[in-house]
């Protein structure tokens, strides 16, 4: 089941202290751990301090999108300072993966609104995750390649299906249907499954033999994460 990880909420910390108590939290860890951080406003101007003095140190996995409340999961990451696109985005599918098996075995206990709390965090992060693609990566590969209607179309019509089943499992979680929710869960999976090997297989490796050196791939990286 899931990791314990300390939360930090800094909604009734006055703003002036938040980013050095926030920084602190994140010095302390050790390569691999990480904190959630509760705040009362997209915290995108920490995320922008993190990428000029923290490069390439860090996961910043959003949970819960507002709008009176954030929450994001910050890990210190154990690899190098650089990154490609491949190494970030299946960091990302091994992340979202791990958690619908999560959600089946609460559902499975009766533990409905604790998987539907755990379902949203998923559906958070994958939404967030397509959109990065949509708007960042596919625009960056069609411009760099040339391939206007080559792999992006086919995964652009993967992510419709995709939601499709996130908005099926959401309302079978809603209506407290365990074994509506168990199908749709295993629909989902099963596109998923698919749709990851395609692009951890074909479209991220072209994306970063064609995007040019190192800098030009960390500097996707960073366009998608700050999103």
């Amino acid at each position: 089941m899931r990791e314990s990880v300390r939360e930090l909420d800094v909604r009734h910390v006055p703003p002036p202290q938040r980013h050095s108590e926030i920084f602190s939290t994140f010095n302390a860890l050790k390569p691999g751990e990480a904190f959630i951080l509760v705040n009362d406003h997209d915290p995108k101007p920490l995320l922008y301090q993190f990428q000029a003095e923290h490069p390439g140190a860090f996961e910043w996995s959003l949970l819960e999108a507002g709008p009176e409340r954030f929450r994001i999961e910050i890990r210190r990451r154990t690899g190098g300072k650089s990154r490609n696109v491949t190494e970030y985005l299946e960091q990302d599918h091994r992340r979202l993966d791990a958690i619908v098996p999560e959600v089946v075995q609460l559902a499975d206990s009766g533990s409905l609104a604790e998987a539907a709390t755990r379902f949203a965090e998923f559906a958070c992060g994958l939404n967030r995750h397509i959109d990065a693609e949509e708007n960042v990566l596919f625009p960056a590969f069609e411009k760099i390649t040339g391939m206007a209607a080559g792999p992006t179309t086919v995964m652009r019509a993967e992510h419709v299906e995709i939601r499709r089943w996130m908005g099926i499992g959401a309302a079978a979680l809603d209506a407290r249907d365990a074994a509506a929710a168990k199908r749709a869960f295993s629909g989902l999976t099963e596109v998923l499954s698919v749709h990851n090997m395609k692009e951890e297989q074909i479209l991220y490796p072209m994306t970063d033999q064609a995007a040019g050196g190192e800098r030009e791939r960390d500097d996707l990286v960073r366009r998608m994460q700050a999103l």
